[in-house]
Order: C-alpha cells, then structure tokens, then sequence
C-alpha cells in the first residue's frame, strides 16, 4: 500500500444512527413488555396451582 494513502471517516454509520435508535428503543420496549407479561402470566399459574 503506497505511503500517502489517506482513509477517510465512514459516515453512513453516523447517517443511519437517526434511524437505528428509534428502532432500538422500540425492540427493548417490547422485550421489557414481554419479559413483564410472561412474569405476570407465571404468578398467575402459580396462584391457581396453590
């Protein structure tokens, strides 16, 4: 590789942050409903069985 080769920064990283973000909240939110429902419906087997 010659000695003067400049690497510039990628920016289609910094570009698509606008729109990774919203969609990583939104798939943790739905994680943290799901891990809560799936909690709930196990406390509520467990009261019937007792």
């Amino acid at each position: 590789m010659p000695a003067d080769t400049v690497y510039l920064a990628d920016h289609s990283v910094v570009l698509a942050l606008p729109a990774l973000i919203p969609a990583f909240v939104i798939v943790a939110v739905v994680l943290f409903v799901v891990g809560r429902d799936r909690r709930a419906e196990r406390r509520e087997n467990d009261e019937e069985d007792s």
